[in-house]
């Protein structure tokens, strides 16, 4: 598995919605990439694909994050430089946030059910898809449904990198997963389903959808972070563990 390709996928799915629409932007690219959606909310704040050569480029960059006013997500991956990045920045005063598990698995068609799945292709399916993601928040966050809304034309353009996966009971959304095409690999990402349809298969089901669609579409490898809740749900499917993916939280104006 190459390594760079994980955390080149992860940027790249991190940035793209944010070139075309108005007041999202990157504030920085080259060795590292920092996405500022504008929100107040660092689901879509995002620093990734850190590859530095010299010290003074982290406080230079968490200088720049804090200027924002706005609260950011530091995505340390196996193969960010220096290879001691996250410790350096905890000495920073950015806390972890959060670790996964980064695995990966070969892609190829899986055994098809009668569940409804299917690719998000209209306004109203990815406002769905929208309200799923956004009940992984307790209460359900306002700024996902605002996102997907102010990005939704870039979302569906013809020819995003996204696919947005879907899963219906009964007519009505309850799982949801997102497939990202680049760096030469398939990313899956926002996989969650509904508490009350939770232990029912769903993420088996998206993900098993996903991992045929990519290999139809050319994609060889698929990739992931997984937390530990989900590490056996993705190994029964094949996926492998190559690393981890460690979250530091960047909070704005203050030192931690």
């Amino acid at each position: 598995m190459n390594l760079a390709a994980l955390d080149d996928n992860l940027a790249r799915h991190a940035s793209h919605l944010h070139h075309a629409t108005p007041g999202m932007r990157l504030l920085a690219e080259g060795d590292v990439l920092v996405c500022d959606s504008g929100l107040p909310d660092d689901t879509f704040n995002i620093v990734a694909a850190a590859r530095f050569s010299t010290d003074n480029r982290i406080a230079e960059t968490v200088a720049l994050l804090r200027a924002t006013g706005r609260p950011f997500t530091w995505w340390v991956g196996p193969s960010s430089t220096p290879a001691d990045l996250s410790d350096r920045l905890l000495a920073a005063g950015l806390p972890v946030a959060e670790r996964e598990l980064a695995m990966w698995c070969p892609t190829g068609p899986r055994p098809a059910t009668d569940r409804e799945v299917r690719v998000v292709a209209t306004p109203a399916e990815l406002a769905d898809w929208a309200s799923v993601v956004a009940a992984n928040w307790s209460p359900p966050s306002p700024t996902v449904l605002e996102f997907f809304a102010r990005t939704a034309a870039g979302s569906l353009a013809a020819d995003s990198p996204a696919r947005y996966l879907i899963g219906y009971a009964d007519g009505r959304p309850v799982a949801a997963a997102e497939l990202f095409y680049g760096a030469g690999v398939a990313g899956f990402y926002n996989v969650c389903t509904l508490a009350p349809h939770r232990r029912r298969g769903w993420a088996t089901e998206l993900v098993s959808f996903g991992l045929g669609l990519a290999a139809t579409d050319g994609y060889d490898t698929a990739i992931l972070q997984a937390a530990e809740t989900a590490i056996s749900v993705y190994a029964h499917l094949g996926f492998e563990p190559c690393g981890d993916v460690v979250e530091h939280a960047v909070r704005p104006g203050h030192r931690d």
